[in-house]
């Protein structure tokens, strides 16, 4: 396959950016195909009659999104949650995906007829907005229960095929988690161990994306608790503008295709809230990413591992970002005595991982796996084209705060973190170099996306807890133990392999020994015929 996917980079070269995307559907055990028909019925055009027939999606007829929306001061004071149902409603979804939206936590509603002193569940039908519950009361949106009953509520009277989960409000990191509520103290949350747990009362549903539209919460630690219970997250590492998400584009995509490939709707996710702070007076610099769960486990090994080998760096400067905030978290949680105009990262002791590799030790193999445990895990990135510093996933180290730490330990305890990790974080604490923060000046004139990393850091770690993949330190390539393939990621859930190069993501049918990507704009799927050296459309 090493030659296979030599040929196919380099015709790659003339046929330019393309944003493409495509699942694979494997065959099953007895060898039929598990998607017997692409559009009813798919064959292959001659002269390649080998391939399998594939598909760009599922199965799924329908879906179930549920909306946690907390509209707190972002309502109340700028009317960012009616603007963004307003987005929902004009994508004309409703028909074919249910999108049940819970409003919560804010002291006054701007549109809509949606109550303040009171919970209310919604429905978008119709180009409108359907009043389905109006019995629940004032209702804490930071607690376990509320967001259990929610969840509850939605898969009993909204089954479906498939099921999104988005917490929409203000965001705190991994440690102080979701949703500053306005009836509600200042400093309460829902900390990611109490939506590990109401999620844990449902694993009857899987979510194929668990997304928050708010800040900070794209961190190790935050997909380490969502793991069990979706395929992917959608989660940013930075602050949000007060734009947040784009809902109009890719629910308009998911309404026309509800079969869609979970990978290609969270790229459409990714690519509308980039587009929109590119082209808004209101944008921002923005990072955001679709997170593959499957590989979280082996993230939070190989990070220990580097972490360990690293300590004393660690311990000897502030790691923490520096980074200004905007948009959605001025004035939030004031409770922790921070001025609005101050804000940045390092307030919650946000420190960027790769940017720690890169900075403290690039060359061992600790720093290697980790490397490429992070690209296994980020299934899909984009940013502002801005000097964005942020790569992706962070990890919380309590640089000199006691209480900080003393809330880390609790939530980390319950997320299911091991004991050893946990007082081991406690000596950041009291270490030297709490108050002397590194100047990541060069590593951020540098950064320029993942794509960067890919000849470097090809290999991924992945697989459900075991390390599939293994460096080669001689050659500097990765490689798959068993098949000898280099740069491509095996997603478990999925069943498929894929290989990012550039905007283009290439697909493996291991079956048919084939590798094919979709064209978005032609809406056509191509295959890649090695004996002529030509690439072909799959035809009726």
């Amino acid at each position: 396959m090493k030659k296979l996917k030599k040929i196919i980079f380099g015709i790659l070269a003339g046929l330019g950016a393309l944003f493409v995307l495509i699942l694979i559907i494997p065959t099953d055990d007895e060898g039929t195909d598990s998607q017997e028909v692409y559009e009813e019925s798919k064959s292959v055009a001659t002269p390649f009659a080998n391939a399998t027939a594939v598909s760009v999606g599922t199965n799924a007829k329908n879906a179930t999104i549920m909306i946690y929306m907390n509209g707190s001061d972002l309502e109340s004071e700028a009317g960012e949650a009616t603007r963004d149902i307003s987005e929902m409603i004009d994508s004309g979804i409703g028909d074919n995906i249910n999108v049940i939206i819970q409003t919560m936590g804010t002291k006054e509603w701007q549109d809509y007829g949606i109550a303040s002193d009171r919970a209310q569940t919604y429905k978008i039908e119709n180009g409108g907005l359907t009043l389905v519950r109006d019995d629940l009361g004032q209702l804490d949106c930071t607690s376990k229960n509320t967001l259990s009953e929610f969840i509850g509520f939605c898969k009993n009277n909204y089954p479906a095929d498939r099921y999104l989960f988005l917490f929409w409000n203000h965001g705190g990191g991994p440690v102080y988690g979701f949703g500053y509520d306005e009836w509600q103290p200042e400093e309460s949350s829902l900390t990611i161990a109490e939506m590990a747990e109401a999620f844990s009362e449902h694993t009857d549903i899987h979510f194929d994306i668990v997304g928050m539209d708010c800040c900070i919460m794209a961190s190790m630690e935050t997909c380490y608790a969502l793991a069990p219970y979706c395929k992917y997250a959608l989660l940013s590492e930075d602050f949000e503008s007060g734009l947040g998400w784009s809902y109009a584009g890719w629910m308009k995509n998911f309404e026309e295709n509800t079969g869609i490939s979970t990978p290609l709707l969270g790229k459409y996710i990714v690519d509308d809230i980039i587009s929109e702070n590119e082209t808004s007076y209101e944008g921002d610099s923005a990072c955001i990413g679709l997170f593959n769960l499957s590989t979280s486990r082996n993230l939070y090994k190989v990070w220990k591992e580097f972490a360990y080998k690293n300590e004393k760096a660690l311990l000897g400067n502030n790691y923490s970002k520096i980074h200004r905030s905007k948009g959605r978290s001025k004035g939030f949680w004031d409770f922790w005595g921070f001025d609005d105009s101050d804000v940045t990262l390092s307030d919650y002791y946000i420190s960027d991982m790769l940017a720690l590799v890169e900075n403290i030790d690039n060359e061992s193999d600790e720093a290697k796996n980790l490397i490429s445990a992070l690209k296994a895990s980020i299934a899909y990135y984009g940013h502002t084209s801005d000097k964005n510093e942020l790569t992706g996933l962070a990890v919380s180290l309590p640089y000199g705060d006691s209480e900080f730490y003393d809330q880390l330990a609790e939530v980390y305890g319950q997320v299911g973190f091991d004991s050893d990790y946990i007082n081991w974080l406690g000596r950041f604490v009291s270490s030297d170099g709490y108050d002397d923060y590194y100047d990541y000046g060069e590593f951020e004139d540098s950064w320029s996306g993942w794509g960067a990393y890919e000849d470097d850091y090809g290999c991924n770690i992945s697989g459900n807890g075991s390390c599939e993949y293994a460096y080669d330190y001689d050659s500097d390539e990765c490689y798959n133990d068993s098949e000898g393939d280099d740069d491509w990621i095996y997603d478990y859930e999925e069943d498929i392999w894929y290989c990012y190069e550039g905007d283009t993501l290439y697909l493996y049918d291991e079956e048919s020994d084939t590798v094919f990507y979709y064209d978005e704009e032609e809406d056509e799927i191509y295959y890649y015929d090695e004996e002529d050296d030509e690439w072909y459309i799959m035809e009726d």
